[in-house]
């Protein structure tokens, strides 16, 4: 079956960027973050933390409209 890619699974594929890697550094689980890039709704504390991991990891200034 396949999904249509969302806008962090774009963000995370183009910048090299693996789940777990985004796990650790964001501090969710990799589980809730599928969930999260397979569409759901994550809580504004967890958007901003998704946020400055990318961030970190991709050394790159990344918004909110980048991801979501």
């Amino acid at each position: 079956m396949l999904t249509k890619q969302t806008k962090i699974d774009i963000f995370l594929n183009n910048a090299g960027i693996t789940p777990i890697e985004l796990s650790r550094e964001s501090g969710y689980s990799r589980q809730y973050l599928l969930r999260v890039r397979r569409g759901a709704n994550p809580s504004e504390r967890c958007k901003r933390a998704i946020i400055a991991a990318c961030r970190r990891l991709s050394h790159t200034p990344v918004r909110e409209d980048d991801l979501f």
